[in-house]
């Protein structure tokens, strides 16, 4: 079927005109129609358009055909796609077009009428139009071609026809530029006629029914931008150009309320001798775009400046100052968590008045205001006004911080860890657009992460002058150390962990008699001769300093013995020890030599008195118990035939009681002199009851003390298997102590109670409290109870053999002694022997 010819295809070629004009306007990625572009889908949208209309790219193949290409060559539009105009067309009919095809790939537009020979379909008259596309970068992707067939002219009503669906293929082309939110400019240069379309109108700030010419449009253009329009016109109007026309401009016509950024572009077209003949071309409302691109020009600062932030308070004073200045905001402010998180502190503000900063300096972390809230939910917290703000703060309505009427909070947050808040005052009432959020927010995390990363610098600046302290800190305790080395009169050696001796002091040389041998490994320890006591030698690996390096041990005064060049002794102690770090890992060794020579031979020279003192004393304990025993018994002899109320008779008794007085000393040196030189007090075990011993030592007590008193409470089962003759002393030691020490006139209470597992013992008096810093060693000998008594009472063994009698036993002994109970000596017998 031949399509009917079209008689004016001009509407329809001023839209596409203006269609790529619009196209090269977007910005897209990788070619042009590889993704089925912007002009493939709107081309679509006349797609039963009466004429033939196609898109051939620059390697002259069709992209795209409408449906009369299917009318025209009798075969479905998809065999078309693709193929070359040589072989759509055949030879002769792309010969015939070859040179207009040619020019539009070069970026030239052509329209021509002529006959064109097809394959199989004879000679037709077309009118065609070839309308070049222009990417971005200024190459030739292809060009559309509107091509009308002329041979025949339908009748009226096919022409009415073609010119509605014309129209209507026309409408949604304008609709399609309309969903662009574009506005489209024409200016017809023959008859001075201006066309704007409404959205154009509406985009410069006038009114829908408003004329154009030259002046309005100039008024519509802020007067700084003007010479910007003059400048971008005359190159478009140039012959020699182009005629491209492009310029980005600030829109201030009547109906503008704020500022408001367009971009216009267009072209000039040319008549064959390139005189112009129409300008063409569209408006777009860029304000957000730049707006967008300003803040992230600024957010590209922001980032420089924090760059170069090596602080905290740096980094906070940068963010208030660029971020209120790219958002326009009156004032704003950061806040930080404290290490608790228990408060915030102010690290910067910009734009509040002096001195209404103080009382936020640092303030309670759940204090009623929009950084408690950004904190706690992670997210941002918006007042568009101020009455939304004052009723979720009406704290803060007389607040002389409390700027501008609408107000922003967002949080601090790394990693999941929130650093803290800050916010933004605005002088007017916001929306809050989603890219004025998202600029904030983009602000926010390049403040938490330069926050993090001024801590980080913070904490090793820090770290690095604690180093620098330490260091001078080590070099002065260095020095100390050395000076303390040199100057102690103890023999110092100090070894790495592979066994390397490193450093010795001046004591080494005096204390080993040669100087300080460095080695390289405990192979080397052969140089310093000891031996052991047994004298046995030391191998390099048994030294103390060498088994601390390889086992860890720490060695406390080993004795060693040396060997001087006199052939004389010389006695040392050695100790030992290793240095770890924190972790356990070595860090050296070191060994302490002592001479202890001199205290080797003061404890000889103690040792052999000691053994002559206790010798002596048991010599003289032993002989003289002989001519007492003999005192003793003429005493009871003449004490017998003396009279009962006689003088003489009471100075026997005197002298038997002295006796008696020097036999317990005797028996208690003699005792000591057998525990002195290492011994232990004998006994002999056999079954007997503890009322035995009782009983025979109040009796003689009484008879020797007749002017003192003893109670005897006697309780339970007493038996048990004891020493008598040792416990008999034992009981005659502690009351006889009573006697001495206690009170007169009050009787000495002597108890044993046998209910019990073991048998208890007490001997208890009344007087005066044995102090309480002589208790701890009461039991030692040569100590009285009495500090301020009669040296004459005793020597002070009677509580050290006491002690020494129940330890031989296996049992305890305990003394109380205070005002109100009177002193009390508690002695614990087992029954039988332990273990």
């Amino acid at each position: 079927m031949t399509p009917s010819p079209l008689s004016s295809p001009i509407p329809l070629r001023e839209v596409i005109d203006q269609l790529l004009v619009l196209d090269r306007l977007r910005p897209r990625g990788h070619g042009v129609l590889d993704d089925r572009g912007l002009i493939e889908r709107l081309l679509v949208t006349v797609d039963a358009a009466p004429v033939l209309l196609s898109y051939v790219d620059a390697e002259e193949r069709y992209r795209f055909c409408n449906q009369s290409y299917e009318r025209w060559f009798g075969v479905p539009r998809e065999q078309l796609l693709g193929r070359s105009l040589p072989s759509v067309l055949g030879p002769a009919g792309y010969e015939a077009i070859r040179a207009h095809v040619k020019a539009a790939l070069s970026g030239q537009t052509e329209r021509f009428e002529l006959a064109l020979p097809l394959r199989g379909s004879g000679t037709r008259v077309v009118q065609s139009d070839y309308l070049p596309h222009v990417g971005t970068d200024g190459r030739v992707a292809g060009f559309v071609a509107m091509v009308a067939d002329i041979t025949e002219l339908r009748r009226g009503e096919e022409a009415a026809r073609i010119a509605r669906k014309l129209s209507e293929s026309e409408d949604r082309l304008r609709l399609a530029l309309e969903g662009a939110d574009l506005g489209t400019w024409d200016y017809e240069l023959s008859t001075r006629q201006r066309s704007y379309s409404a959205r154009s109108l509406e985009l410069l700030g006038l009114p829908p029914d408003s004329v154009m010419d030259e002046a309005h449009l100039l008024e519509c253009i802020h007067p700084e931008d003007r010479h910007l329009l003059d400048r971008a016109r005359k190159a478009a109007f140039d012959p020699d150009g182009d005629g491209v026309f492009r310029i980005d401009f600030r829109a201030v016509g009547p109906c503008v309320k704020e500022e408001r950024w367009l971009s216009s572009f267009g072209r000039m077209h040319f008549d064959a001798q390139r005189r112009p003949v129409r300008f063409i071309g569209i408006l777009q409302d860029i304000t957000a775009s730049r707006q967008s691109r300003l803040r992230a020009d600024r957010l590209a600062a922001v980032s420089s400046a924090l760059s170069r932030a090596l602080r905290p308070e740096q980094v906070s004073g940068v963010v208030v100052r660029e971020g209120a200045e790219a958002l326009e905001a009156l004032c704003a402010s950061v806040v930080l968590l404290s290490e608790d998180g228990a408060s915030f502190e102010l690290s910067a503000a910009h734009g509040f008045p002096e001195g209404s900063l103080e009382p936020w300096r640092c303030f309670p972390v759940d204090t009623p205001v929009m950084f408690r809230d950004a904190v706690r939910t992670g997210r941002p917290v918006l007042y568009g006004d101020l009455d939304a703000f004052l009723r979720s703060y009406p704290g803060l309505k007389d607040s002389p911080m409390l700027l501008g009427r609408a107000f922003a909070a967002l949080p601090l947050v790394l990693d999941g860890r929130t650093l803290g808040a800050f916010s933004f005052a605005f002088a007017r009432e916001q929306s809050f657009a989603p890219e004025q959020l998202q600029f904030m927010e983009s602000l926010g995390q390049q403040c938490a992460q330069a926050l993090e990363r001024a801590r980080l610098y913070e904490s090793e600046r820090r770290a690095r002058e604690e180093a620098e302290q330490l260091r001078d800190k080590l070099a002065t305790e260095r020095g100390l150390l050395e000076a303390v080395l040199q100057q102690l009169p103890v023999g110092v050696v100090i070894a790495a962990p592979g066994g390397q001796l490193i450093r010795g002091n001046a004591a080494v040389e005096a204390l080993w008699g040669h100087s300080f041998v460095a080695s390289e490994d405990i192979s080397g320890y052969a140089a310093y001769q000891g031996f052991r006591p047994d004298g046995t030698p030391y191998a390099p690996e048994e030294w103390p300093l060498a088994r601390s390096l390889t086992r860890g041990e720490t060695v406390i005064r080993e004795p060693v013995h040396l060997r001087t060049d006199d052939g004389g002794a010389r006695h040392i102690d050695v100790s030992s020890t290793s240095v770890r770090d924190a972790q356990g890992r070595p860090l050296a060794a070191v060994a302490v030599s002592m001479d202890v020579t001199a205290h080797h031979a003061m404890r000889e020279a103690l040792r052999r008195e000691g053994e002559t003192r206790d010798r002596l004393m048991g010599i003289l304990g032993h002989d003289l118990r002989n001519p007492l025993q003999a005192i003793a018994t003429s005493s009871a002899l003449l004490l017998r035939e003396a009279a009962p109320d006689s003088p003489q008779r009471k100075r026997l008794a005197r002298i038997t009681t002295s006796v008696r007085r020097m036999d317990h000393l005797i028996r208690d040196l003699l005792d000591f002199a057998r525990v002195a030189q290492g011994g232990t007090l004998p006994i002999e075990r056999r079954r007997m009851s503890l009322e035995d011993p009782c009983r025979v030592v109040v009796d003689e007590l009484l008879a020797a003390y007749p002017d003192r008193d003893i109670h005897l409470d006697l309780c339970g089962d007493l038996c048990g298997e004891w020493d008598l003759d040792r416990l008999a002393q034992l009981l005659g030691n502690l009351v006889v102590n009573a006697f001495t020490h206690g009170a007169r006139g009050v009787p000495v209470e002597v108890r044993a109670d046998g209910d019990g597992t073991d048998v208890v013992l007490e001997v208890a008096n009344a007087g005066t409290p044995i102090p309480a810093s002589l208790l701890p060693r009461l039991f030692q000998p040569f100590t009285r109870a009495d500090e301020a008594g009669d040296p004459l009472k005793g020597v002070g063994l009677g509580l050290f053999i006491v002690h020494e009698i129940v330890a031989a036993h296996g049992g305890g002994i305990q003394v109380t002694s205070t005002r109100e109970t009177g002193t009390v000596f508690r002695v614990r017998l087992p029954r039988h022997r332990r273990g």
